[in-house]
């Protein structure tokens, strides 16, 4: 089972309190190893000394921070490329997150299916959900037929009339694809369920084939650039890219890519792969 990345100072009340659990079981697995630490709940210098010898010991980055790879070698399981790509600070008990996992459930068997069609991990597409919509939860009305971002914009044009769709925000249903940027999102089949997970899936596709076609990027900085570029558009991200800011720079509060793995990591931790 996958654990939440640790570092120094985790699981004090004054920093993360939730994180202490999984803090005193980082503690234990070193102690077994014979490291020289007390299994106290606290993620403090001793422990994070702790951590910097395992990782040197084991060939790994000693940075000090128990993120998937450390975890992975401490818990026997193999490294793969994909160990490093959704490092959470989310616990598995977040308080936040927890009603989000149960709506998210009702919808897991097209999300996985869809995911495997495309080659995605079924996390990934569990975290745009969460980003996006809370799995239905911060819409209005909430559910998959609700609508979201209701920032107005310049109007008239060929599409509306007014500043707003004439029935709701711009963002349309779980995966909340945008109204004025896809026909999809205007022709009512957005909120069918299964039909909005897959239509997200496919203009995430289309990123991943945007940047294969236009950059040498791979790896976690091809899933950063096709997450952000569902946010923000392919042409922004590459402007972003070319330009030597950070792959988020034209998204949403500049996370988008971040926050998103960030949730998709916490799905991980309850069995989305």
């Amino acid at each position: 089972m996958p654990r939440p990345t640790l570092r120094l100072f985790d699981g004090y009340d004054h920093t993360s309190p939730r994180l202490r659990r999984d803090v005193r079981d980082l503690q234990r697995r070193l102690r077994k190893l014979g490291l020289p630490v007390e299994a106290d709940g606290y993620f403090g210098r001793e422990t994070e000394v702790a951590v910097i010898r395992f990782q040197s010991e084991h060939g790994l980055d000693n940075d000090g921070i128990a993120g998937p790879r450390t975890w992975a070698v401490l818990l026997g399981q193999p490294l793969t490329e994909s160990t490093s790509y959704f490092e959470t600070t989310l616990t598995r008990d977040d308080a936040g997150m927890l009603p989000q996992l149960v709506e998210a459930r009702r919808y897991q068997v097209e999300v996985s299916r869809t995911a495997a069609e495309l080659d995605f991990p079924a996390a990934l597409i569990a975290g745009i959900g969460s980003r996006e919509s809370g799995w239905g939860l911060a819409l209005k009305p909430k559910g998959p037929e609700g609508t979201g971002d209701f920032i107005k914009r310049s109007c008239p044009t060929a599409l509306r009339r007014g500043p707003l769709p004439p029935d709701g925000g711009y963002g349309r249903g779980l995966m909340q694809v945008d109204f004025d940027a896809h026909e999809f999102a205007r022709s009512g089949r957005w909120q069918d369920p299964e039909q909005n997970i897959r239509y997200g899936c496919k203009v995430l596709a289309d990123n991943r084939a945007f940047f294969q076609r236009r950059t040498n990027l791979a790896g976690a900085a091809l899933l950063r650039a096709m997450l952000s570029a569902y946010n923000c558009g392919p042409g922004n991200t590459l402007r972003a890219l070319n330009s030597g800011l950070d792959v988020d720079y034209y998204t949403a509060h500049r996370d988008y890519s971040a926050d998103t793995l960030n949730r998709a990591g916490f799905f991980r931790l309850h069995g989305w792969n």
